[in-house]
């Protein structure tokens, strides 16, 4: 990964970090990703950020990412470009068996923290 494609990702931050941002619609109880979300989901394949390995393998032994609901800022603000791409590469993975997962991770603030994060390593 060089800095152009992690820049292209993080060009995606002002929208991840408003309020106003609509990041999806309901229609008859699904959740329909809006197009900038799908736009930026296309950017991370484009780019080649996500990664082929074993995500369920990697997801079970980091636990702490495992489960949305924990408080993982501390530990995304501290991760290395591997982590965070092992990271987002479980969301996305995640998502093909848990549909709305992606979603979650948005709305729990995890896409903006690693976009933050990513941000933070390529200024270094």
């Amino acid at each position: 990964m060089d800095v152009l494609q992690i820049k292209r990702l993080t060009n995606y931050l002002e929208f991840f970090q408003n309020d106003r941002s609509a990041f999806f619609t309901e229609s008859k109880g699904w959740r329909i990703e809006s197009p900038e979300v799908s736009q930026f989901r296309k950017e991370l394949y484009d780019t080649e950020f996500l990664l082929v390995y074993d995500w369920v393998q990697w997801i079970t032994e980091n636990d702490e990412f495992k489960n949305v609901n924990n408080n993982v800022q501390d530990k995304i603000r501290d991760a290395d470009l591997e982590t965070l791409r092992k990271l987002m590469t479980s969301y996305i993975r995640g998502d093909r068996f848990n549909e709305g997962l992606f979603i979650d991770v948005i709305l729990k603030g995890h896409v903006t923290e690693i976009l933050l994060r990513l941000q933070e390593l390529i200024n270094e």
